[in-house]
């Protein structure tokens, strides 16, 4: 009798441990920062799409939010970096319209589109090297530093050119944004994304293995988000008369900073000084070479975003890139990344980007005002502030 009990005993230790119930997975998922973002996002789209009779989910209108966003979207993935390690960079707007300007110079000198956008990023490596330089060796706040910034780059933009416009720049320049993606590079990038959501997926799968915890829901995940992008490329292509070849802009920044973050060496220093610089010390990490090389990095997606900004519109003007850094600190804020450093992700900003992205468009194919845009823009901003503190205190107390 007592070898009958040990053995179920043993049969019922050997089971694994149950799963949470349905219930209990729905309301923690309903309480997670993506759902309450996913949630308002699918409302708005349903709400501007038939407040517009049709037009807001069309795929020119699609085609043409998508190159509104591009230039914030990019830089929205760059500040993230600088925002997880504790730091901030005021100047984004500033930096990228001196870069514009350079490349626009380079292209009325005659110049070719490759060496012009060298230029352009050229400039603001050498921006974030001077930044990174005052903040981290002479210890001045980089609020300070880089709102010194935002004056100067942009002052010094303005008195070489007397606030005239450069431009227009050659077509093939401006075809790095809004030219359209031949059918071969289409179908290839629309291939490239199912093998890496598929990758993932596996890659995933494997992970949760190992630890025990198999999630069909969660390891399928990044292929149901690679086949949701390979069915939007395809609709892109098919009804948009073309991929627009800002999509190349955003998805290579985007893997490149994502893999930066998640897999390399700097990424994890990152997330350590953000989320405590004295204990990043203590584990060897030399703090102020991280920080420098985070607004170098930010200084180059800044010379990128500048010369997106001139393809955009042809020409450098005086008000290239103005508000810029307030729109992509937002995107990156409400996608996520918070503001006391150490938690974000490249994802979450680029979620953010297109959510501000698609607010300020549907408004404005209703016949919004752009100040009522801001108002809501603002309001948005502050909610995603107050969830950050919330889903902060929540983890606090586990």
């Amino acid at each position: 009798m007592k070898s009958q009990e040990l053995s179920s005993n043993a049969a019922v230790l050997s089971q694994p441990a149950a799963a949470p119930g349905s219930k209990a997975l729905l309301i923690e998922l309903m309480k997670s920062r993506a759902m309450a973002l996913l949630l308002p996002s699918v409302i708005l789209f349903f709400y501007f799409q038939v407040m517009s009779d049709g037009v807001f989910i069309s795929s020119a209108n699609a085609s043409l939010l998508l190159r509104q966003t591009a230039a914030v979207a990019v830089v929205a993935a760059g500040v993230t970096v600088l925002i997880i390690m504790g730091e901030i960079d005021l100047s984004i707007g500033s930096t990228a319209f001196l870069a514009g300007l350079v490349a626009a110079e380079c292209q009325m000198s005659g110049y070719g589109v490759a060496a012009s956008v060298l230029a352009a990023i050229g400039t603001g490596v050498a921006i974030g090297l001077v930044q990174g330089i005052v903040v981290t060796r002479l210890s001045v706040p980089a609020f300070i530093v880089t709102l010194a910034g935002l004056l100067l780059w942009r002052g010094l933009g303005l008195a070489w050119t007397n606030a005239a416009a450069i431009g227009p720049v050659d077509a093939d320049f401006a075809n790095l944004t809004e030219g359209r993606m031949s059918p071969l590079m289409t179908f290839g990038l629309i291939a490239a994304v199912v093998l890496l959501a598929v990758w993932s997926t596996y890659a995933r799968y494997r992970s949760t293995k190992e630890h025990g915890a198999v999630s069909f829901g969660s390891a399928a995940a990044p292929l149901g988000l690679g086949v949701a992008a390979a069915g939007g490329l395809l609709w892109f292509y098919i009804g948009g008369g073309g991929v627009p070849n800002a999509i190349l802009w955003i998805g290579a920044i985007a893997v490149l900073l994502d893999i930066i973050l998640t897999r390399a060496k700097f990424g994890r220093q990152t997330f350590l000084v953000g989320s405590n610089s004295e204990a990043a010390v203590y584990a060897g990490i030399n703090v102020r070479r991280t920080v420098l090389i985070g607004f170098v990095v930010m200084g180059a997606i800044c010379g990128i975003a500048g010369t997106m900004l001139i393809a955009r519109v042809g020409t450098s003007t005086a008000d290239s890139g103005i508000n810029l850094e307030l729109t992509a600190i937002a995107a990156a804020t409400i996608g996520g990344v918070s503001l006391r450093g150490g938690i974000g992700s490249v994802r979450g900003a680029l979620l953010g980007a297109f959510l501000l992205a698609t607010i300020d468009n549907g408004m404005s194919l209703l016949g919004v005002s752009s100040y009522a845009q801001n108002v809501v823009k603002a309001l948005i901003l502050v909610f995603a502030v107050g969830l950050d503190g919330y889903l902060t205190r929540r983890r606090s107390t586990r």
